[in-house]
Parts: C-alpha cells; sequence; structure tokens
C-alpha cells in the first residue's frame, strides 16, 4: 500500500502523520479530534495545553470500547441465532403434502431466526465499521500524543 504523509493541525499545533491511509481518511480523523477538543473546551474553564487533547482522546476511547462492547454482544447473539436455526433445519421431514401445525410453527420460527440472523448480520457489519473507525482515531491520537512528546 502507498504511504500517505498528511500535515495536520490539532488544538492549534502542527502534526505530520505518516500512514497508509488516505489523505482524506486522515482528515477525517483529525477534523474529529477537533471537534472533540472543541467540546471538551466548550464544557470546562480555561482548559489549556495538552488537557482537551487527553481529555478527546479519553472521550473517543470511551466510545470506542463501548462500541466494542455492543460488537461482542451482537456476536453473542448472532451465534444464538445461528445455533437456533441449526437446531431447526435439523427437524426430520414430514411426507410431502401432510404440513402438520407443528410444522407450520416451525417454518414461522425458522423464518424468523433467519431474518433476525440478517438483522444481526447486518448490525455486526455496521458496528465493525465502527470499530475499525474508532480503532483508526485511536490510533491517529496515540501518533498525536506521540508526537507531542517528542
Amino acid at each position: 500500500m502507498a504511504v500517505n504523509r498528511v500535515t495536520l493541525t490539532i488544538n492549534s499545533r502542527q502534526y505530520t502523520v505518516v500512514a497508509e491511509e488516505s489523505k482524506e481518511y486522515i482528515e477525517k480523523l483529525c477534523n474529529h479530534i477537533n471537534d472533540k477538543v472543541e467540546k471538551v473546551r466548550k464544557g470546562g474553564q480555561n482548559i489549556l495545553g495538552e488537557r482537551p487533547v487527553v481529555l478527546a482522546a479519553l472521550n473517543i476511547c470511551d466510545e470506542y470500547f463501548k462500541l466494542n462492547e455492543q460488537y461482542k454482544k451482537m456476536e453473542e447473539e448472532l451465534e444464538t441465532y445461528r445455533l437456533q436455526l441449526s437446531r431447526l433445519q435439523n427437524v426430520p421431514n414430514i411426507p410431502s403434502g401432510q404440513v402438520t401445525i407443528e410444522e407450520s410453527a416451525m417454518r414461522d420460527e425458522i423464518t424468523s431466526a433467519k431474518d433476525s440472523l440478517n438483522s444481526a448480520n447486518k448490525r455486526i457489519e455496521f458496528l465493525e465499521g465502527q470499530v475499525k473507525n474508532l480503532e483508526g482515531r485511536l490510533r491517529g491520537q496515540q501518533n498525536n500524543n506521540k508526537g507531542r512528546k517528542s
């Protein structure tokens, strides 16, 4: 992958970031960090220096960990649906033309489980994207903090 060098301004300081991600993506992370820093500044009195950036980093980490926890719960839910679907698919077949009330109810349950599974898969895909985004922001924040120490 190509390496991109991007100069960013975070909390009125310039940083040069070298990353495989696109310039647009890095700038998006920078804008998010600056938004978080601005919210921290508006929420406190005379917060100066590194403090707004550190507090913004804590807020971003909090978001990341909460999304990661949601992702884990969705994975567990998905596994429950998979087991349920597997159990329902192993129901023996009734000779053709004979549909019992029980089979009809099972088919409804299978359909419902499949719908729930599809919904859970979509939610997991969304959360995976959110986790990746937050991981990228966290890496960006960590790089910024390393740059300030230098």
